[in-house]
């Protein structure tokens, strides 16, 4: 009986860790004033309350991403209709009532559901909602992971110039003395001359010209599929994509052309395009993510290796691509024992969160 118990209490204690795992709950202050006719009431406080759950939420999706930020303008009023779905708990840490002006402030800290919020807010847009459809998109993505290889400076070009203006003058004098038996006669001549000099010139500064190591990443491709996926988006390697679309998408070309440039050749970007549309796919999601030099972390004390993420997605579905939604460029810190676990984390959190960008404003225009 005691190995069962001991059994039942590890599995109660396993199922309680895995979903504090998987569970996303946030702490932010909220703010909430409300304007009262005769004597503050219950009712009053009540609506006070409620206004600062709103705005602690508010608060919360502004520190997300622009995206999430226009669902949430869209679902203001069913968000504020059902506040304590999404917040926990709240604890008032100040209230002031001013009689003369008769209003009422409460500033609380309140708890919240983020996973909830955030999954409501990427299925429940009003123009998700009004798209119907039984087959979810295709997409792929193609994200590669760079770090520098090399760095070419080059000296500033230094033009220097000199105007010189130079002038003279002469003046000429004459004259004639008479005397008694003679007459004498005299000349002279003065002359003068200046110059002024002008100088200036320009200095010509060049961009320094990086090259990259362009690296595959499998933290990458694992978190942009797991995100896509969960989102309703029916995810195709680009490796499967590449060989169906008659040799027009190349992935080597485009890791070679990523490695000294941030942006794709016209035509080759061109040729990406329609490869993946003659592959049967609608969206293309392509972008880089650039490794920066590792440091200290003052707080922690761990390495932390810097990552900046880049990119956009293509609905390519017709003749043109055109693009839908857009990251970047955005940083994101990973932290870490050593370089090399910093940098891990460092790719993950920047997939994660540049492909939940991309999710919720695909979601804002329908196309899910």
């Amino acid at each position: 009986m005691s190995i069962r118990f001991l059994l039942g209490v590890l599995l109660a204690v396993a199922c309680l860790c895995g979903g504090a795992v998987h569970a996303e709950t946030a702490s932010g202050k909220g703010m909430g004033s409300v304007n009262y006719s005769w004597r503050l009431g219950a009712d009053d406080r009540q609506e006070a309350l409620r206004k600062a759950k709103l705005n602690a939420v508010e608060r919360y999706i502004a520190d997300t991403n622009a995206a999430r930020s226009r669902a949430f303008d869209q679902q203001r009023d069913r968000i504020a209709a059902h506040i304590d779905d999404y917040v926990l708990g709240a604890t008032v840490l100040s209230e002031n009532e001013d009689k003369a002006a008769k209003t009422y402030n409460v500033v609380i800290r309140a708890d919240i559901n983020g996973t909830r919020l955030l999954n409501d807010l990427g299925g429940g847009s009003a123009t998700a909602a009004a798209v119907a459809s039984t087959q979810h998109p295709m997409l792929t993505f193609l994200f590669v992971a760079r770090s520098q290889s090399s760095v070419q400076s080059f000296d500033d070009k230094v033009y220097k110039r000199e105007d010189v203006d130079a002038s003279a003058s002469r003046k000429t004098h004459e004259g004639e003395t008479v005397r008694a038996h003679s007459v004498d006669t005299s000349d002279s001549m003065d002359t003068h001359a200046s110059m002024a000099v002008t100088s200036g010139g320009s200095t010509t500064r060049k961009a320094d010209k990086v090259d990259w190591t362009v690296s595959r990443a499998s933290e990458i491709n694992t978190a942009m599929t797991g995100l896509f996926a969960d989102a309703g988006y029916d995810v195709i390697e680009a490796d499967q994509v590449e060989s169906s679309s008659n040799g027009l998408l190349n992935i080597d070309q485009i890791r070679a052309a990523y490695s000294h440039g941030d942006d794709l050749p016209s035509q080759l970007m061109r040729n990406t395009t329609q490869g993946v549309q003659q592959a049967g796919i609608g969206l293309l999601a392509i972008g880089t993510l650039d490794v920066g030099m590792q440091d200290k972390d003052p707080v922690s004390g761990n390495t932390r290796v810097y990552v900046t993420v880049t990119g956009k997605v293509y609905n390519v579905s017709s003749k043109f691509a055109r693009t839908v939604s857009s990251v970047g460029p955005v940083q994101y810190a990973g932290l870490g024992p050593d370089a090399s676990v910093a940098r891990t984390n460092a790719l993950k959190l920047a997939a994660q969160n540049a492909a939940q960008q991309m999710v919720d404003e695909l979601n804002n225009k329908g196309i899910h």
